[in-house]
């Protein structure tokens, strides 16, 4: 069998960065339902499919849509902003290549873009332990926030939570 040069305790993070980036897409996800003030099933079938670049331009274009510019639209744009950041982590941890690092506590990104202006480029990134965990604890933090968030929305009567009751 193939062996990668990557150690388990790093591979554990980069586990932990893909189930919390998951955990963060529900949470907005739900959030968003929450916005569309329909039945749960109507805001999941909406979400479902979307990119997240799409599952954020939806929440803030509803919530500006229903509430206009306030103080939790700038929090909300603020948090989408966030999560645009950790979605560029997430892609460049995920659709990297690994290889051993320059120490035996890290490992090396290698990414390779080939585009029109520049052509192909290889970028080698030496990441440690503690980046990878940083990026996941990043993640789950986000989603707590945005939970935070949609609860105070909840309580102030601007999202609606009604699993059971169809609206229509």
């Amino acid at each position: 069998m193939l062996q990668h040069p990557v150690p388990a305790r790093l591979l554990v993070h980069v586990g932990d960065i893909t189930v919390s980036f998951a955990l963060l897409e529900s949470t907005i996800q739900t959030l968003a339902g929450s916005l569309i003030a329909e039945h749960q099933r109507i805001g999941q079938i909406i979400t479902a499919e979307l990119a997240f670049r799409n599952l954020r331009a939806l929440t803030i274009s509803l919530y500006k849509e229903r509430h206009g510019e306030d103080i939790d639209f700038a929090a909300l744009r603020d948090l989408m902003k966030h999560a645009a950041d950790l979605e560029e982590k997430r892609n460049q941890i995920t659709h990297s290549l690994w290889g051993a690092g320059d120490t035996a506590d890290t490992v090396t990104r290698i990414k390779t873009t080939a585009r029109e202006k520049h052509g192909i480029r290889f970028h080698f990134v030496n990441v440690g332990e503690q980046d990878l965990a940083g990026v996941a604890n990043e993640l789950k933090q986000l989603a707590a926030d945005v939970q935070a968030l949609w609860i105070r929305l909840l309580e102030a009567g601007k999202a609606i939570n009604n699993p059971g009751q169809k609206v229509w």
